[in-house]
């Protein structure tokens, strides 16, 4: 580029006359630029407007289906005992309705404890006292998990309180009533949890605490009372109630050849000493002959229930329960081995169709050495009891899903295990006879979270919330309902939501149709043209806005591809449909336009509902859709279906792809996006033109200077040479 200078020599505004030179390759320049410019607007118009029209196609896309109209509205006889909704699936009628129970959310209130106990006191302040291995234990039972706790005399109030959170549960400390309360994280039985002692000296930390309930004490009690839980001595073997069946019908067989009258002296010598050879046998024949029992006449349902007495006679001493933990360990450790297998299979790689196979095949054989163990009574009784006192909470019967408790079996250690149900066991016993001294006077107070209950047509259902959903009606439970005093609930098609719906439809349809009317009937502004950045710079901000807008608004103008896209969705809303044999059309439920004549400008094509109240023009004429929909609203909802369905298709069919637009769209974007990078193409161009142009220019300007110049430097040179 050659050096510009300005008419040093000569005087001539060099830049203003290069200028004037080049205008005409300039004027394409900005002929070129406007014109993209402009393009550039109209592309962004378009890309409004089709989104609009697309959320449009996507509306009456989903108008096509029966889902879209399945609007029901339930209505309560007594809204204090309950309210409802009812969904598309709901069936129209009257229900009957009883309220039997309502949820509650599991909660201790815990005893209240010293006023100078606080957030950050510790545990030793509440008399818990701890050495390095002789802790006070407590285990929380959720519906997800189980957790234990080792009560150290530094441990802090607050500390205690997020163990109890991370265990599952919502606790706090309140320190101006000085209690604990603590709450299940969700509602109904399902949320219900439990705080246990696991050791003795659990026990009295959870008194002092004032966190153990007289709920759990009773729970305690309850749970080993199972019949055969625990072993009972009587005579000098220790037996279950079974057991004790067993043994008397092995005395009952000794007793017939005693007493038979065909028995020889010598076999009925030898049945005598057998029963006093075996103290259990001696105890027992003595015991039931004291009751004046008829050995001959015994029978089965007898010697049963003559078990289950001599059973619940029988002492619970330490060496019953030496015995019973013997037999609880026995079979903790079997059940064990064969859940640790199940997990093992269950963690065995499955990549490769063989590694499937292989490990299908270790399931299927871990779950049947699982019932092989189980098949044993004595394993199942304990398997059973463990798992409902020791699993989570919630983790449902050991006859649903005996395969479910895989993860409890396998993460439990045996001996620490195995070391609490025997503390329960015995603490069980000692309580249900009254043996233990517990000084509970603080109790905590423990409601046990349960299930809402309601009485449906005849049929109960049970709920973790006050909401029950059955069949499509969803119901709130609030409050009882009186004894054999039902409430009523009516379900019905909802007409106000269709009517709205309806209305909801014409709104977007009337909106969007109008717009393009404003826009293809737009005002001329032929002799408007984007500004350049000379003639934004004589213009103030507000002029220079309101010029762009007048551009703006003319883009579309009297569009083609505008006036194709109007065209047919008028034509598509005017069609009419056969239903039940009758031609239907907007106008049957007094939907209609107003006509060029009485619409407002550019709303000549907008739908509008007569009585609506919401329409200055239509709401004193007849409520024809209201009346439609009250009397046989299947109907107005098939022609929606058939109309919305009609509109969807031809919008559908405007919007497919061609070699000049993208799908989904209603104008040539490609056709556009080409003719903006051939606008880029011819703008260089010209721009690259002008810059020759003017380098040329400079160059012989230049030139001029130089020669204008070099005549000055000699006629200087003269005059001084003449003595000038």
């Amino acid at each position: 580029m050659p050096i510009r200078l300005s008419g040093l020599a000569s005087g001539l505004d060099t830049e203003a006359l290069v200028g004037a030179l080049v205008s005409a390759y300039s004027y394409k320049k900005e002929k070129y630029t406007k014109a993209q410019t402009k393009l550039s607007w109209k592309q962004d118009a378009w890309k409004t407007l089709n989104s609009k029209v697309y959320s449009l196609y996507t509306e009456v896309g989903n108008m096509r289906y029966s889902s879209n109209y399945a609007i029901k509205k339930a209505t309560v006889s007594d809204t204090t005992k309950a309210t409802a909704t009812a969904s598309g699936n709901a069936i129209n009628g009257t229900q009957s309705l009883e309220v039997k129970k309502l949820s509650t959310s599991a909660y201790v209130t815990g005893g209240k404890l010293a006023d100078s106990i606080k957030m950050d006191s510790n545990l030793s302040e509440l008399g818990i006292v701890s050495g390095t291995t002789d802790k006070g234990a407590i285990t929380v039972r959720t519906g997800t998990k189980v957790t234990k706790i080792e009560l150290d005399m530094t441990m802090t109030v607050n500390q205690l309180v997020s163990k109890f959170k991370e265990a599952g549960l919502d606790a706090n400390y309140d320190e101006k009533n000085n209690r604990f309360f603590i709450s299940a994280q969700k509602s109904g039985k399902d949320g219900d949890f439990s705080i246990s002692a696991d050791n003795t000296k659990g026990l009295s930390d959870l008194m002092k605490l004032g966190l153990l309930s007289d709920s759990e004490i009773k729970s305690i009690k309850s749970t080993v009372n199972t019949e055969g839980l625990v072993k009972r001595k009587f005579g000098s073997v220790v037996s279950d109630a079974d057991g004790f069946a067993s043994l008397i019908r092995a005395v009952k067989g000794y007793k017939d050849i005693i007493n038979s009258s065909t028995a020889t002296d010598e076999e009925k010598q030898e049945a005598s000493d057998a029963i006093n050879a075996e103290p259990s046998y001696r105890e027992i024949a003595e015991y039931l002959d004291g009751k004046n029992v008829d050995w001959s006449t015994l029978t089965e349902s007898d010697i049963v229930a003559y078990g289950k007495e001599i059973y619940n006679a029988g002492k619970y001493d330490e060496d019953a329960a030496a015995a019973t933990e013997r037999e609880m360990t026995a079979s903790l450790n079997a059940i064990r081995d064969e859940y640790v297998k199940l997990s093992a299979a269950k963690a065995m790689p499955e990549t490769t169709d063989a590694e499937k196979a292989a490990k299908n095949t270790a399931i299927a054989k871990a779950k049947a050495d699982v019932d092989a163990v189980l098949e044993n009574p004595v394993n199942a009784k304990w398997a059973s009891y463990i798992e409902k006192n020791f699993g989570a909470a919630n983790d449902g019967s050991f006859e649903d899903d005996k395969y479910r408790y895989s993860d409890f079996w396998t993460q439990s250690d045996n001996l620490e295990l195995a070391n609490s149900v025997s503390y329960r066991m015995k603490l069980a016993y000692t309580l249900s006879a009254d043996d233990a001294a517990l000084d509970n006077a603080n109790a905590a107070v423990k409601i046990d979270g349960s299930d809402s209950e309601i009485i449906l047509n005849g049929v109960t259902y049970k709920g973790s919330t006050n909401s029950i959903t059955v069949n499509g009606l969803t119901i709130e439970a609030k409050a009882l309902t009186a004894e054999n005093s039902p409430i009523s609930i009516t379900v019905a098609t909802d007409t106000d939501s269709l009517y709205d719906k309806v209305k909801d439809f014409l709104t977007s349809y009337n909106t969007l149709m109008n717009e393009m009317q404003k826009l293809y009937n737009a005002d001329s502004a032929k002799d408007y043209e984007p500004l350049t950045d000379d003639e934004k710079n004589e213009m103030s901000e507000t002029e220079i806005e309101k010029w762009e807008q007048k551009i703006k608004d003319s883009l579309l103008r009297r569009d083609n591809s505008l006036s194709g896209l109007i065209s047919t969705m008028t034509m598509s809303m005017m069609k009419s449909y056969t239903i039940n044999g009758q031609s239907v059309s907007w106008s049957t439920f007094g939907i209609h336009t107003l006509g060029t004549l009485n619409s407002a400008k550019n709303e000549n094509y907008a739908y509008h509902i007569d009585g609506d109240t919401e329409d200055s023009k239509t709401s004193g004429n007849p409520e024809k859709l209201r009346a439609a929909l009250a009397e046989d609203p299947e109907k107005v909802i098939e022609f929606l279906k058939q109309m919305t369905k009609g509109l969807y298709e031809d919008l559908d069919k405007k919007m497919k792809s061609t070699s000049v637009k993208s799908m989904y769209t209603v104008y040539n974007d490609k056709e556009m996006a080409s003719e903006y990078s051939n606008y880029n193409n011819l703008i260089k161009t010209w721009t690259d033109r002008v810059t020759e142009m003017e380098d040329s220019y400079y160059k012989k300007f230049a030139q001029m200077e130089k020669a204008l110049s070099q005549l000055q430097s000699n006629s200087s040179s003269i005059t001084s040479l003449l003595g000038g």
